[in-house]
């Protein structure tokens, strides 16, 4: 029998895999939440300086409100910048510094 696409050796067959649910790294206790280090919570910040989501962090959604309230403790002690401008000036939390 012939598809309509041509032979039936061009449908292609799709894989079916079940992906694993994410684990949040403070559940395992891979990571801690601090608001006083700002190494490890910049990186849960992007290059535009927002704060990363839950399907980027890889956290559940307890301990997603608590990364974002202890990056905007940070930010407010002048630990993590607020805008990309401030990042961009100083060099910090892993941005290219602007070459003259």
């Amino acid at each position: 029998m012939v598809s309509s696409r041509g032979n039936d050796r061009s449908v292609r067959r799709r894989r079916n895999f079940i992906r694993k649910p994410p684990v949040c790294p403070f559940c395992t206790g891979k990571a801690t939440i601090d608001y006083q280090n700002a190494s490890a919570l910049s990186q849960y910040i992007s290059s535009r300086g927002k704060i990363g989501s839950r399907r980027r962090t890889k956290a559940c959604a307890k301990h997603q409100r608590k990364l974002a309230q202890a990056i905007k403790r940070a930010r407010f002690l002048a630990l993590l910048p607020y805008a990309p401008s401030h990042i961009w000036e100083t060099g910090g939390v892993g941005i290219r510094r602007p070459m003259y």
